[in-house]
């Protein structure tokens, strides 16, 4: 694969099965932990117009924070996808403008840094793109943490710590003293 050319590879309707370890993809484990490496397949073909077109199965496991808990949860993921690979962002917007009109579907476009193969190049937005926004579905998690309301009546509000700020502490003291009370008309209001 070293000095590999995407043209090279789609010319040759090369495929690639190799690991991407976590190291090469730094933006990803910026986001989350990856608890192994990726395993990518990809296939390389030219299409009717000349353009190199990559189609690709990614796996791995992801640790991420529990939105619930922010416990560390382990995330297994199963991405495929296809795109076109454009060397340069102009030859992206001209293609992009290209299949605009003739699909009701946009063309997917990867723009590569150069002519040589860099599969994590290929493979770390589609990763982060497929993150999920919350991983922990389990309502009754142990570590979900809990939850109290208290109102007036309850012994709760006696338990707040005392270093607690409470910034709204005062504010119903404040509207019951402005005569803005809850069930004033608005003909009370304007007297």
């Amino acid at each position: 694969m070293a000095n590999s050319s995407y043209k090279g590879l789609a010319q040759k309707n090369g495929v690639l099965n190799l690991m991407v370890r976590g190291t090469e993809l730094t933006r990803l484990i910026q986001v989350c932990s990856l608890a192994e490496d990726v395993r990518v397949e990809a296939r390389f073909r030219l299409d009717e117009h000349g353009r190199v077109c990559v189609a690709a199965d990614l796996s791995t496991r992801v640790d991420l924070e529990c939105h619930l808990c922010n416990e560390p949860v382990a995330w297994p993921m199963q991405i495929a996808f296809e795109a076109v690979v454009a060397f340069n962002e102009r030859q992206a917007d001209e293609w992009s403008e290209w299949s605009a009109p003739s699909s009701s579907k946009t063309e997917h476009i990867v723009v590569a840094a150069g002519q040589y193969v860099d599969v994590a190049e290929l493979i770390e937005d589609e990763l982060i793109l497929g993150l999920p926004r919350q991983v922990c579905f389990d309502q009754q998690c142990k570590n979900m943490p809990e939850l109290h309301f208290a109102d007036n009546d309850s012994e709760a509000l006696g338990t707040v710590p005392s270093d607690r700020q409470m910034p709204f502490k005062g504010l119903k003291e404040l509207v019951a003293s402005s005569g803005l009370v809850k069930g004033n008309t608005d003909e009370d209001m304007n007297n």
